[in-house]
């Protein structure tokens, strides 16, 4: 009873935050990339957009699609979906807790809720929240599977995978370690029944996303714009993306702390598993309940540790650096592992008497995350809708607007006044060309353009700057 008032006082807590963060906070440039995809609306525009977007699948473009519509840039309608996935996120976290179980599920779900880089996500209308709702139904259909294997289970466990390539596919691929890990317990007859239906339910969702993976490689496109680390910010590997977004700057001190206990406790988890080679069919076998709980254990630190495998691989065969949504899917794993570890400490002879030693690792793990999400909460973006209200005010006689650096730039200011497009400069024959210039664009650019239209004999008398983006009103001088 006392565990569901707590998580029920979480849950109302976190609601506020991820609610009041989602109306006051401005749109972020992934955000405002993601709501053009609804400008001008027609269905082969559409799918055209989420092909050629980074990360694009249309699963989470979808749950906007009505909402979006209906206000494309309303921070509130467009963040809907994620607040619903991330209370919903919440729920099967916490029911998961319950499936191992843990000592203290309560703080295991607070600490889940607290890491950074998931707060973040919980905030944005962007699909990585929904891509975490669909991997913990999945995780959840996946255990439900192996305990009880059958072809109606698996046929709802490959469904739930099909749904996670279709929103996010990276978030996938804690289902490959599940499943590599559960072979440690093939020796076991239900195990191995479970391991036949696993194979296909895991399988099968590359089959069905892999169409239209190839019908967006052919459209997909580069040089789309991306919010950078600023340069003065420590950057390491790994610990940034799961402890930093957007443009925050932050002491890493936090965050390889955080991790550091976290991969401890991954370690210690997959230890209180061992030794696998006692689960034989001749040999006396632990309880179900504990052998029940040292499988889940075991396939999700396997989940967490494939993932980070997977993009490590693909971070070092690119020459990039995490981005924070790849370190995402390891979060659930790596915080039920890190819990199932302590508990596991708490068992042994010599920690009897430290009933304290659980929880109060857990709470300096929670607050090694305060920090970041404060950083997150007090940093405020660019606003893109203020920035846009700035040009009609200049768009006097025969103006025109020159959206300075090429491609996504129209499509930023559009979002918030798609009418600004019939106002780009088709020519440059006016007495007056307003340089608008979004937050991302370089100082060669901004220079490169005045030059350009001092060349043509035109000076600035206007200069309007919102945060990093400007607005210059450039007239004619003849």
């Amino acid at each position: 009873m006392r565990t569901a008032l707590a998580f029920f006082l979480i849950l109302i807590v976190y609601g506020l935050v991820v609610i009041g963060t989602a109306v006051f906070m401005p749109l972020r440039l992934g955000e405002i990339i993601q709501a053009a995809a609804f400008l001008n609306f027609s269905w082969d525009s559409f799918f055209l957009w989420i092909a050629r977007t980074p990360a694009g699948s249309p699963l989470h473009y979808l749950t906007q699609l009505p909402l979006a519509l209906a206000g494309p840039d309303s921070r509130i309608l467009l963040r809907l979906p994620t607040i619903i996935f991330a209370l919903g996120s919440a729920f099967a976290f916490f029911a998961l807790t319950r499936r191992v179980p843990l000592q203290h599920p309560t703080l295991a779900l607070v600490l889940f809720l607290a890491i950074p880089t998931h707060l973040a996500y919980a905030t944005q209308a962007r699909p990585y929240e929904l891509g975490m709702f669909l991997l913990l139904l999945a995780t959840l259909s996946f255990f439900s599977l192996v305990e009880e294997p059958g072809f109606g289970k698996a046929l709802v466990y490959a469904a739930l995978l099909v749904a996670c390539l279709y929103t996010q596919p990276s978030c996938y691929l804690p289902a490959v370690g599940y499943l590599i890990f559960l072979l440690g317990f093939a020796n076991l007859k239900t195990y191995r029944r479970a391991l036949w239906y696993a194979i296909g339910a895991t399988a099968l969702p590359l089959a069905a996303y892999a169409p239209y993976y190839a019908w967006a490689g052919l459209r997909r496109e580069g040089f789309w714009l991306t919010e950078q680390f600023p340069a003065d910010a420590i950057k390491v590997t790994g610990i940034q993306a799961f402890m930093s977004m957007d443009t925050e700057i932050w002491s890493p001190w936090f965050g390889i702390a955080l991790v550091g206990i976290l991969l401890i406790g991954l370690v210690g988890g997959i230890s209180s598993t061992l030794p696998l080679g006692s689960y034989t069919d001749g040999a006396v076998p632990p309880t179900p309940a504990l052998l029940r709980r040292r499988a889940v254990v075991f396939c999700l630190a396997g989940g967490a540790i494939v993932t980070l495998l997977g993009e490590t691989a693909l971070a070092g065969w690119t020459a990039t650096v995490f981005a924070p949504f790849e370190i995402l899917w390891t979060v659930p794993g790596l915080v039920i592992v890190f819990c199932a570890a302590l508990d596991a400490l708490t068992r042994l002879p010599l920690m009897k008497s430290a009933s304290l030693f659980n929880p109060a690792v857990a709470i300096i793990a929670i607050a090694l995350c305060i920090p970041g999400d404060a950083e997150y909460l007090r940093t405020e973006p660019n606003d893109m809708a203020k920035l846009t209200a700035l040009i009609r005010p200049q768009l006097n006689g025969d103006a025109c607007i020159v959206f300075v650096s090429q491609r996504l730039s129209r499509y930023l200011f559009e979002v918030f006044d798609p009418s600004l497009a019939q106002y780009e400069c088709q020519n440059f024959f006016h007495k007056r060309v307003v340089l608008v210039m979004h937050p991302f664009v370089k100082p060669e650019q901004e220079r490169e353009a005045r030059i350009f239209f001092r060349a043509l004999e035109m000076e600035e008398t206007d200069r309007k700057v919102l945060g990093d983006g400007k607005v210059i009103t450039m007239d004619a001088q003849r």
